[in-house]
């Protein structure tokens, strides 16, 4: 792989990192902006959930049948275009509509990226180039929200989303002269298998996110179990038309194969063990520790320095000592550290020493989980597989958030009941929190704090299955 087309591939991960980290700050402005409640934006973070969904596994094995490259391409032009739609947004409609491009893009970008290293890359050097990668990653992550704050305070909200287009250009004018294998034949277009997969992953995220109402609706409404029949139903379709289509979208086969199964379970588990692990990890770190919402989001940057710098490290490990090695270690790690934040995180140290242990066990995880799975890939199937490796762990993701919130939610209605008032927020006063009664601050700790630790204990057992089923992955044997 050539220095040109390895910078191609980072600035296109990195864009995509960027952009989830780097909105949350920018909703408050944006909402203001376009004359509508905060509430109302976060449907924007809502939709490229359930786009992001059904793209990835389409233009996963869109690259394998039509080009790595060109599908690479034309993710990093739709992310970036979407970009600019979405900074020139003029209503919240146009807004939802930019970030329904940008998720179809960068459907194509993490998968796809680690495809093109699982074909253009030797197996000996491959876990080195996918840490690489996964350190950009990291970084996105890292940089996002702080970046995010200071465009917001120094600029306007509308160049979180200008940023993404200069590097969209740069990484699409630098893939262009790559020379990447190309299919030798083009198979029609499994339409059907497209729209298939489409109602299957769509409607599983639409449920996942419905859990929010479970209590309010119950399991058998049609905005919670509803969408959770339709994706089984949906589901079956798939795998009955799939199993006997000569090209599939997706092959059901492969993907349902033994050999795999332990693999999308350990990606689902990760990612709920990640985003419950540290989506309320802020907020547990204000009204524990009292620290200001700016002090409280920058301890966040003690998984994700631990995440980036072990990340290059597994991938240079991950041809000496094997995937499945580092994937047992580094669950072991992701469990230990969210049983010190679920069980002793009752001081500060102890908080930011859990989030390390979680960053550097994930660090562990995420590269040898793609390398494992790229070395099964048979011939042609590396996009698809990547892309299944993506999508399982964004499901998982969603998952953490959604039963995370609900948790939280249950202790924020605790938390008004208690003070016969509305639900407490915290968007007005909590940089005094220091300064609050005795009596607030142990309210607070004991129901929304209380809350936190619900979704950390549940994310706890998430990372122990996961460790369970990461004794149950095969590896390919190293040469």
């Amino acid at each position: 792989m050539t220095g040109r087309l390895l910078l191609a591939l980072m600035l296109g991960v990195f864009m995509g990192a960027l952009d989830n980290a780097i909105l949350a700050p920018a909703l408050p402005a944006i909402a203001e902006d376009l004359g509508t409640g905060v509430d109302r934006v976060t449907l924007a973070f809502s939709i490229y959930s359930v786009f992001y969904a059904v793209a990835v596994p389409i233009l996963g094995r869109l690259a394998d049948l039509w080009g790595y490259g060109r599908v690479y391409g034309l993710s990093m032009g739709l992310f970036a275009a979407g970009s600019a739609l979405a900074a020139l947004s003029p209503s919240l409609e146009v807004l939802v509509a930019a970030r329904v491009v940008q998720a179809v893009g960068a459907g194509g970008l993490f998968p796809v990226a680690q495809a093109i290293v699982g074909v253009a890359v030797s197996e000996e050097r491959r876990g080195a180039y996918l840490g690489q990668i996964l350190g950009v990653f990291a970084l996105g992550n890292v940089l996002g929200p702080n970046l995010g704050g200071f465009i917001v305070e120094r600029a306007t909200w509308h160049w979180v989303f200008w940023i993404n287009v200069p590097i969209g250009i740069l990484g699409v004018l630098l893939l262009s002269g790559a020379v990447l294998p190309r299919p030798s034949s083009r198979p029609r277009m499994d339409l059907v298998g497209g729209v298939l997969v489409a109602l299957t992953f769509g409607s599983l995220v639409l449920g996942i996110q419905g859990l929010e109402r479970l209590e309010s609706e119950g399991f058998f409404s049609w905005r919670v179990g509803g969408f959770f029949l339709l994706a089984l139903l949906s589901g079956f379709l798939l795998w009955a038309y799939e199993a006997r289509h000569p090209a599939p979208l997706l092959d059901v086969r492969l993907a349902l194969s033994p050999a795999f199964l332990p693999l999308w379970l350990v990606s689902t588990l990760v990612g709920y063990a990640l985003l419950g692990g540290i989506v309320f990890a802020p907020l547990y770190a204000q009204v524990a520790f009292f620290l200001s919402p700016f002090a409280s989001g920058a301890i966040l940057n003690a998984l994700a320095l631990a995440l980036g710098g072990v990340s290059g490290a597994a991938g240079a490990l991950v041809g000496r000592v094997g995937g499945k090695r580092l994937l047992v270690w580094g669950m072991g790690l992701t469990a230990l550290g969210l049983g010190v934040m679920a069980y002793g995180a009752s001081a500060l140290w102890a908080l930011l020493l859990g989030l390390f242990l979680l960053g550097t066990g994930l660090g562990l995880v995420q590269g040898p989980l793609s390398y494992v799975a790229l070395g099964l890939a048979p011939q042609g199937s590396q996009g698809q597989v990547s892309s299944l490796v993506s999508l399982t762990r964004s499901l998982g993701a969603a998952a953490g958030i959604t039963v995370s919130g609900v948790l939280l939610a249950q202790r924020s209605q605790e938390l008004a009941a208690l003070t016969a008032g509305g639900p407490v927020g915290f968007s007005g006063g909590t940089g005094n929190l220091a300064e609050a009664p005795a009596f607030v601050k142990s309210l607070l700790q004991n129901t929304l704090g209380a809350g936190v630790l619900d979704g950390w204990r549940l994310a706890l057992l998430a990372a122990v299955l996961g460790l369970v089923a990461a004794f149950w992955v095969r590896e390919r044997a190293r040469p």
